[in-house]
């Protein structure tokens, strides 16, 4: 497994705030199932994290804590044009074998140097 190197997406909407929030998004270097976002305040606070590792979802809310949840989308992908994977909906995760995984690579993952130790600390 190849550390996953994420980076800080700029863009128009990364630098708008709304209901108080700037919404950060974040790509992955080396995989391209892999991206997240994050809900920070005015004094860079974080509020919200999410992190996609493929169809597997972490997200850390400041009230509510660690939460592991899984889309309705496929994980195995077949090979071919046009196979349509749909909206992603998440149904909460409770197999402990990929929680787990999905965790040692989380903790494995290369932030962006301003924001990494305020993720880690979260997870």
């Amino acid at each position: 497994m190849s550390k996953c190197k994420f980076y800080l997406i700029r863009s128009k909407k990364s630098e708008e705030m709304v209901d108080g929030l700037q919404q950060i998004a974040l790509g992955c270097e080396n995989r391209a199932d892999a991206h997240g976002f994050l809900w920070i305040d005015a004094e860079k606070n974080i509020w919200q994290i999410q992190l996609l590792f493929g169809e597997i979802v972490l997200e850390w809310f400041a009230e509510k804590g660690l939460k592991f949840s899984r889309t309705n989308r496929d994980l195995e992908v077949p090979e071919g044009i046009g196979y349509q994977k749909g909206v992603r909906i998440l149904h909460p995760l409770e197999d402990k074998t990929l929680i787990e995984s999905v965790l040692k690579e989380f903790r494995n993952a290369e932030f962006p140097p301003e924001l990494s130790e305020k993720i880690m600390e979260k997870f």
